[in-house]
């Protein structure tokens, strides 16, 4: 949205390749070259390169300077602007703050311009005129400052109802006082899954192992990308030896193979069937097999429905044939879809020898229905 000459975003910042065209233009207008007006500045062609690129923005001490050069204000310069701006480039910022309010939109806009002392200066007396600044109110006045205020800022955000919003601050927190938070936040059972992409490993497996120690799953799940390998497996272990299968799900996808499979037969033996299911995807199609053979012969074929998607076709077709053979196709009926259709087509021909046609009814969806008319006809007709 363009409005006075400002082309604005969403946080109400300069656009700085708007800027940076109309230092072009009015270059040209004078028939100056980058590096003739690098040299009336004191300063690199590169950097001039930069601003008409819309790469950097001019230092505000520059701006009087390129505004007399090209002979327009430094309002024409910029597009109209803010008293705040004007007052910076005059050096009259501070005055101007103490008998102005300024708006935090208003201070970001102004902010890329500034230099750093005086970015600092106008930020601590934003926060004084605004003591309650909200994170998403100063998210883009953050770079602008120094390490050692966005720390102070971060520490402060971290004891109040804005702690879920920090992910806004930590790219620009220091890591000692970040860990500090960290360390904060995993103590008082919060949750750090925004600010894990800026801690170190060693730091995230240790917040790991103490949301573990208080039984709070549901944050490890999701950390879980975050956490080495070695933790995961004690992590996923204790999930295991506590019963908390449900949460263990999420873990799946980041533990090995080997890890997978200890862990899935652990919750066939202690749950059954229903919570082997989630291991699945993740197991290799010899145990999938083994824990289906397994399955039926100990709890029968309606245990057995959720593996075949999992199963080769060979072991598919042996539980089938057991199950028909103690069962007849009425067994067969919920794994039907999951079976070779020429298969089915041999089992219905014996049961139709042995039973008549009504054996062929619970499976009869899933047949060749050419075979089958031709079967009938023979045989009835």
């Amino acid at each position: 949205m363009e409005q006075n000459g400002f082309q604005f975003n969403s946080r109400y910042q300069f656009n700085m390749g708007q800027i940076g065209r109309r230092i072009s233009g009015l270059r040209k207008e004078q028939n100056m070259t980058q590096m003739e007006l690098a040299d009336k500045l004191g300063i690199s062609f590169q950097a001039v390169s930069n601003w008409e690129r819309g790469n950097t923005m001019p230092d505000i001490g520059k701006l009087p300077e390129l505004a007399e050069i090209f002979q327009v204000t430094t309002d024409e310069l910029l597009g109209e602007t803010s008293g705040l701006v004007r007052s910076a480039v005059q050096g009259k910022m501070e005055e101007y703050m103490e008998e102005n309010p300024v708006s935090a939109e208003e201070f970001a806009k102004a902010a890329p311009l500034l230099s750093p002392v005086q970015a600092e200066t106008g930020f601590e007396k934003l926060t004084e005129q605004t003591p309650r600044l909200k994170l998403k109110d100063i998210e883009d006045i953050l770079p602008h400052i120094s390490t050692a205020l966005v720390d102070e800022l971060a520490l402060k955000y971290a004891d109040s109802p804005e702690w879920k919003d920090l992910d806004e601050i930590v790219p620009f927190v220091s890591g000692n006082v970040l860990e500090q938070i960290a360390n904060k936040l995993a103590g008082e059972g919060k949750n750090i899954e925004d600010i894990a992409p800026f801690l170190s490993n060693q730091q995230i497996d240790r917040l790991a192992l103490v949301y573990a120690a208080a039984s709070q799953w549901g944050h490890l799940e999701d950390l879980a990308p975050f956490i080495s390998g070695e933790t995961r497996v004690q992590i996923a272990d204790r999930m295991a030896e506590e019963g908390e299968y449900g949460h263990l799900e999420d873990f799946l996808p980041f533990l090995g193979t080997e890890t997978v499979t200890r862990l899935a037969w652990k919750a066939y033996e202690e749950k059954g069937t229903a919570t082997v299911e989630d291991f699945l995807p993740f197991l290799g199609s010899e145990t999938v097999a083994k824990l289906a053979q397994k399955a039926y012969e100990e709890k029968g074929i309606s245990h057995v429905e959720d593996f075949m998607p999992f199963l080769p076709g060979a072991v598919k077709q042996e539980i089938a044939r057991k199950e028909y053979d103690r069962n007849g196709l009425g067994g067969l009926e919920d794994i039907a879809p999951f079976l070779d259709r020429s298969f089915l087509n041999s089992l219905a021909a014996e049961a139709l020898d042995r039973e008549g046609v009504k054996a062929l009814a619970p499976i009869a969806p899933f047949l060749d229905k050419e075979m089958l008319t031709r079967i009938v006809r023979e045989k009835y007709l």
